[in-house]
């Protein structure tokens, strides 16, 4: 049988759930939970129905049924709010609603009933044979040994962003991913346990599934994961689960109650963070306790504040960081001391520099919001790793280094370090500690879009082309429907000489961009270097009519390539009165090679501080 509805072909002799004609990536759990609806469409199935059914009886929590419901939506291009496929019919179940048409074709028992032409074995088809099951053997003892070594290293935690199960999922949503930012900084206070960063955690807020999971990040072997339900009454309850990822085992689960108003919101997250130490049986050192219960701020007024300005920051538009920066001043005026919100807003303005507006305006407001964090807190790796970042786009040599060094010793484990090592390496033209800082950030945060979008230009920035061109391809499979991971590796491949392809590239990346400034730059680029000047032209016009900041670097590149280099000199002091973080490039971006006897490059080196006698003098 194949069901048909709206544009999904959900085929039971394959086991295949095809969209558009193509086949989709899906969980076989979730397969099932799919066809089941559809094949009792016609009435309400209980939750405690699926329970039975679909998981055999297994004793599985609301949360991996309600996990399990929102796969199943994202797939069939439904959601909570529309419900134009599943309808939940609350606290009983739920039905499939949208109209199927059934085909019916033959079992592949049928298909495969036909007698073959000839069913003698051949010699050769025998050894193949023979090497086949010799191949498996290996493989399977080769998995063996490679798990039995991976049982003795630390626990790898994979914290999902918090669901919501509410009529008013918009509201509480702020809440339920703040939620999972403290529930992941708990459980990085605990040594036994390695956990992935926010940044990569976040990446699977639309698709929790396992098998989704296991390819993204292969490594992690623990998931916790929650709902947040809201009753008639308002009434908060949070439900959440461990699960060993390897064996799909339940470890544990919980239901935590919490009264709105109140602090009590932030013990449910150390009673969660000492659950999963338990159930990993991994001890708590007594320095550890101490943090896990400590209060960001007793003040809730400005917790809501700061937890709404964390959601605006994590929409990464131009207003949206804006909004965010006023969210966290009015938590700071409220309570001088909560740490995080400083932090938070120091990490905005940051973003603002290096993204939406020019960076010499910026900086100082990076550096002033971070150095009343250390007047707080004067150990805080976290703002020391912001701001040594900050100070490598600002092209403060030494500045960076310091407070770069600073942080990495505090505290090892933050990726952003090893990113901002990774780009002063880049400047300084270093390409082994380009390489390491790289592997040792993809290491700690591996779906981190900062990590993702740099890390290829820092490699393409020394010439390590090919590296570069791995990078972005591995990053383009990470994050498919992303625009700069493919922009990104466009300018990679027109580099590498590959010109058709890098406008193919580029073009796909400004579609998903909806033709923002930068992305529309980069798609000049790759016209300019298969010597299209018509076309490159007409992009730079356009991005310019969008008022939008634009780095002059990225922009005077395009003429570099089409031989104005008069016009590009101009956008290049036009970046250093800016102060453009692009510029950190310019010592060694292969794109300037042309550029080296001019002695305006070499003014605009001595000004940036790059020039030869000065970057024998910084530490490497």
């Amino acid at each position: 049988m194949i069901y048909r509805f709206n544009n999904i072909e959900v085929d039971l002799n394959k086991f295949e759930l095809r969209s558009d004609k193509s086949p989709v990536l899906i969980e076989p759990k979730v397969f099932d939970l799919i066809v089941y609806l559809i094949q009792h469409r016609q009435r309400l199935v209980t939750r405690e129905e699926l329970f039975e059914t679909v998981w055999d009886g297994r004793e599985v929590s609301d949360t991996s049924l309600s996990n399990h419901i929102k796969s199943a939506r994202k797939i069939l291009g439904d959601n909570g709010n529309l419900q134009q496929v599943i309808k939940t019919v609350r606290s009983r179940g739920y039905q499939f609603i949208a109209p199927v048409n059934e085909v019916s074709q033959p079992s592949i028992t049928e298909q495969n009933s036909q007698p073959p032409a000839n069913r003698k074995m051949s010699h050769k088809t025998k050894i193949s044979f023979t090497f086949i099951i010799l191949l498996v053997t290996v493989i399977f003892l080769w998995k063996v040994n490679t798990s039995t070594t991976k049982e003795n290293a630390p626990p790898y935690v994979l914290v999902l962003p918090l669901s919501v199960s509410s009529a008013h999922s918009v509201k509480w949503e702020p809440f339920a991913d703040q939620i999972t930012r403290e529930l992941i900084q708990g459980l990085r206070k605990i040594s036994g346990i390695t956990i992935v960063p926010p940044p990569s955690s976040f990446a699977f807020k639309e698709n929790k599934t396992r098998t989704h999971i296991k390819q993204k990040i292969p490594d992690v072997n623990y998931v916790l994961d929650g709902v947040i339900n809201e009753d008639d009454a308002g009434n908060i309850r949070i439900t959440v689960e461990f699960e060993n990822l390897t064996n799909g085992q339940l470890l544990w689960d919980g239901d935590f109650d919490m009264q709105i108003g109140s602090t009590n919101r932030f013990n449910i997250q150390s009673e969660i963070a000492s659950s999963v130490s338990d159930a990993l049986k991994v001890i708590v050192l007594e320095n550890e306790k101490q943090t896990l219960v400590k209060v960001p701020t007793n003040n809730v007024q400005a917790y809501d504040l700061y937890v709404q300005g964390q959601y605006q920051l994590s929409l990464m538009t131009h207003a949206s960081v804006l909004r965010a920066i006023d969210y966290f001043s009015e938590a700071i005026s409220i309570d001088q001391n909560f740490e995080a919100a400083y932090i938070a807003k120091a990490n905005a303005y940051r973003v603002i520099m290096t993204f939406f507006e020019q960076p010499k305006k910026v900086l100082p407001k990076v550096i002033s919001s971070a150095i009343e964090v250390l007047n707080i807190n004067p150990e805080s790796a976290q703002i020391m790793s912001q701001l040594g970042l900050a100070y490598v786009h600002a092209w403060q040599w030494q500045d960076a280094w310091n407070m770069l060094t600073k942080a990495q010793a505090k505290d090892p484990s933050i990726a952003l370090t090893e990113l901002g090592f990774a780009l002063y390496h880049s400047a300084m033209g270093n390409v082994d500690g380009v390489k390491s800082a790289l592997l040792k950030a993809d290491r700690l945060d591996p779906l981190n879009l900062e990590i993702a979008d740099w890390g290829l230009w820092a490699l393409l920035m020394v010439n390590e082309v090919d590296a570069a061109i791995v990078w972005g391809t591995d990053k383009v499979k990470l994050h498919p429907s992303l625009p700069y991971p493919l922009l990104n590796l466009s300018v990679a491949e027109y580099i590498n000489g590959n010109s058709q392809k890098s406008i193919t590239l580029a073009k796909q990346g400004v579609q998903l961009s909806n033709r923002a400034s930068l992305p529309l730059i980069l798609l000049a680029q790759s016209y300019a270097s298969a010597g299209q000047e018509v076309e490159a032209m007409a992009l730079i016009n356009e991005a310019q009519a969008s008022n939008e900041y634009m780095c002059p670097y990225e922009t005077a590149i395009v003429h570099v390539l089409l031989d104005n280099i008069d016009e590009a000199f101009e956008l290049f002091n036009q970046a250093v009165a800016y102060q453009s973080n692009c510029l950190i490039f310019t010592r060694n971006d292969p794109r300037l090679q042309g550029l080296k006897k001019d002695v305006r490059y070499k003014a605009l080196l001595t000004t940036i501080g790059l020039d030869d006698p000065i970057v024998l003098q910084y530490p490497k």
